[in-house]
C-alpha cells in the first residue's frame, strides 16, 4: 500500500513557490489562514482541502492521504456522471490532476473543485437555532430531502451524507463534496471503499450501492424537521460531531435524550419520521429504494383507517306471562282462549204505537150520540144501532192487537 503524505507535509509543501507540476496548477495562488499567515487546509478522513484563487475565482484543492481513495478513473467517472445527469448545481463539480503536487520528491494527484461560498451543514444550523429561525429551518429540512430525491433519481449515492460534506451557499443552495466512497453503476463492478461514511449518520454493516444515502439522508431530515419544530433540542443534542443524533441512538430500546426530546415535541410528521427511522435501525435492515419511497405514504386498510362502532345489544324487557287458554268442554280451545268481541245491538223494527183505549171508547160515544141526536125515525134508530155495533168491534180487534 502506497504511504500518502500526511496533512503536515501537504501544508509545508505548498508554501514553495514550486510545489505544483501540472501546469493548470501554477497560476493558482493559495490563501493564506489571516492568523497564522500561511495555508491552512480542512483536514478530512481522506484529504486535505485548500483554498486557493484562480483569475479572481476561488478554487478547492483537494490532496488526498489515503491511497484507496485516489483513483483517475474514478473521479473521471464521477465527472462524467455529474454532467450527464444535470447535478453540476448540487455538488461542487470535481476534476482529477494527475500527478499536480509534488510532496517529499514526488508527485501526487490532486482533485480540483468549485469552492463553495458558505458554511459546512452544521454550522449554518447553529446560527438559525440561534435566531430560532424555525422558519428557515422547515424550508432547509424540505430543501435537503428534494436534494436527497434528486441524486437518487439520478443514479448517484454519495455515501457519506453527513454535516461536514454539505455546504450551505448564501443563497440556502446546497452543495455536495468528498465523493470519496460515492457510487454510480459504472463503478459498482469496482472494490467497494475502505471509508464507509460518518458513524453517527451510518447504520452498522451497511453495504455499498446505490441506496446507501437513504438512511443518512432519513437522519439529516429528521434532524432538521425535529429542531424546525422545537429548537431546544440543539443545544442538549448537539456534539460537534453531528445534528441530533449520534451512533447510540440508532439501537434499541431508543431511550437516549435525543429520542426523548423527539417524543415530547409532539408533532405527528415528526413522530411517523421517527417511527421509519426506528424501523431502519432493526438488525440487519438494508436500503432498498429511496427516500421518497421510505416516507411515502403506507397503505392502510380499511379495517383499519375506518373506525368500528360496535352498538351495544338492547337487552328486551321481561315480557308478561301469558295465560293459558282455558280448556272447556264446548266450543273450540281457541274460542274460549280470546274474548268474543262485542256484538254490535241488532236494530229492531219500530213497533207501531197502540191507540189508547180511552181515545176510541170516547169516539165511540161521540159517534152514538150523532147519530142519535139525527134519528128521527126508525130506520136512524136502525143505522144508528148499527154504528155502534161497529165501533164497539172496532175497538174490541183494536186492543187485541195491541195486546198481541
Amino acid at each position: 500500500m502506497t504511504r500518502y503524505p500526511t496533512p503536515d507535509e501537504y501544508m509545508k509543501a505548498v508554501q514553495r513557490p514550486d510545489c505544483f507540476v501540472a501546469d493548470e496548477l501554477r497560476g493558482l495562488e493559495l490563501v493564506a489562514h489571516p492568523l497564522y499567515g500561511v495555508p491552512m487546509p480542512a483536514a478530512g478522513t481522506s484529504a486535505v482541502v485548500f483554498k486557493a484563487v484562480a483569475d479572481g475565482e476561488p478554487q478547492a484543492l483537494r490532496f488526498f492521504t489515503r491511497d484507496d481513495v485516489s483513483s483517475s478513473e474514478r473521479y473521471g467517472a464521477l465527472h462524467e456522471h455529474f454532467t450527464s445527469h444535470g447535478l453540476e448545481n448540487v455538488v461542487a463539480l470535481p476534476r482529477w490532476v494527475d500527478g499536480g503536487v509534488r510532496v517529499n520528491g514526488r508527485s501526487w494527484p490532486v482533485v480540483r473543485m468549485q469552492w463553495v461560498e458558505g458554511h459546512t451543514l452544521n454550522r449554518h444550523v447553529d446560527e438559525l437555532v440561534e435566531r430560532r429561525d424555525t422558519a428557515s429551518l422547515a424550508a432547509l429540512a424540505v430543501t435537503w430531502r428534494d436534494l436527497v430525491a434528486r441524486i437518487q433519481r439520478a443514479e448517484f449515492a454519495h455515501g457519506d451524507l453527513q454535516h461536514g460534506n454539505v455546504l450551505v451557499s448564501r443563497d440556502g443552495d446546497l452543495r455536495l463534496v468528498d465523493f470519496d466512497c460515492s457510487w454510480i453503476a459504472r463503478l459498482s463492478g469496482a472494490l467497494a471503499p475502505g471509508e464507509t461514511g460518518h458513524r453517527n449518520y451510518q447504520p452498522e454493516q451497511r453495504p455499498w450501492g446505490r441506496w446507501m444515502d437513504t438512511f443518512s439522508g432519513l437522519v439529516i431530515y429528521l434532524s432538521l424537521l425535529a429542531l424546525a419544530r422545537d429548537p431546544t433540542g440543539w443545544r442538549t443534542c448537539y456534539t460537534g460531531e453531528n445534528l441530533l443524533l449520534r451512533r447510540e441512538d440508532f439501537r434499541p430500546p431508543f431511550d437516549t435524550p435525543a429520542w426523548a426530546h423527539l417524543a415530547v415535541i409532539g408533532d405527528p410528521h415528526v413522530t411517523e419520521v421517527a417511527g421509519r427511522l426506528k424501523q431502519c435501525c432493526t438488525p440487519g435492515w438494508v436500503a432498498s429504494s429511496g427516500l421518497d419511497d421510505l416516507l411515502a405514504p403506507r397503505f392502510t386498510p380499511w379495517w383499519e383507517r375506518t373506525p368500528v362502532v360496535v352498538e351495544p345489544v338492547p337487552v328486551p324487557a321481561p315480557r308478561p306471562p301469558v295465560a293459558r287458554p282455558v280448556v272447556t268442554r264446548e266450543g273450540n280451545w281457541w274460542a274460549a282462549a280470546e274474548p268474543s268481541a262485542p256484538t254490535a245491538p241488532v236494530e229492531q223494527p219500530a213497533r207501531e204505537r197502540p191507540v189508547p183505549a180511552g181515545v176510541l171508547v170516547v169516539a165511540a160515544f161521540v159517534a152514538l150520540l150523532v147519530f142519535g141526536l139525527l134519528a128521527d125515525s126508525e130506520a136512524g134508530a136502525a143505522l144508528g144501532v148499527v154504528v155502534a155495533a161497529l165501533v164497539a168491534s172496532t175497538v174490541w180487534w183494536v186492543r187485541r192487537r195491541g195486546a198481541g
